[in-house]
C-alpha cells in the first residue's frame, strides 16, 4: 500500500531505546525493535533544556549532542505530512522535514507494522505497508 496523504502516521516504537547511531553520507538512528531513522538532509534536535540544535549529515561536530541518546527510551513518533518527529520519555525531541531539492530521511519500521516512508524531493511522501504490515 503507498500512502501520500497528509494524514498523520503514528510510528509503532514507543518503549524502544536508541540503539545505535551511525555516521557516513548520512545519519541512522537505529532503535531497539529493528527500526531505523536515516537522516540524508538537516534535522534537529531539541533537548531537555531547551536547547534547540540543528545537525547536518555531512558536518560531524554538529552531530554530538545526539549521541547523548543512545539507550534512551521512545514516548512516541508520528510522522505529520513530511515532518518526523520522535520524542523521547526524557523529554528529547528529535525532528526531521523535508528538504525542495533531494531526498531528506527515511523511516524503515520492520516489525509489526512493516512499515517505509521516504520523504523524497520538495517534500513528496510515500508511505507503504509492506506484505504482513499492519497500516498505521
Amino acid at each position: 500500500m503507498t500512502n501520500t496523504t497528509s494524514v498523520p502516521i503514528q510510528l509503532h516504537l514507543a518503549g524502544d531505546t536508541v540503539d545505535a547511531v551511525t555516521v557516513d553520507n548520512a545519519v541512522t538512528v537505529s532503535f531497539s525493535s529493528g527500526a531505523t531513522l536515516r537522516f540524508e538532509t538537516a534535522f534537529s534536535l531539541t533537548e531537555t533544556d531547551g536547547t534547540h540544535t540543528f545537525m547536518e549529515p555531512g558536518d560531524p561536530p554538529s552531530l554530538l549532542p545526539l549521541l547523548a541518546l543512545h539507550t534512551k527510551v521512545v514516548e512516541r513518533g508520528t510522522v505529520t505530512v513530511a515532518r518526523i518527529a520522535i520524542r523521547f520519555a526524557s523529554g528529547e525531541l528529535l525532528e526531521g522535514w523535508s528538504h525542495r531539492d533531494r531526498p531528506s530521511w527515511h523511516w524503515s519500521e520492520p516489525g509489526r507494522a512493516r512499515l517505509d516512508i521516504d520523504v523524497l524531493t520538495g517534500g513528496e511522501v510515500v508511505s507503504r505497508t509492506l506484505p504482513g504490515g499492519m497500516p498505521s
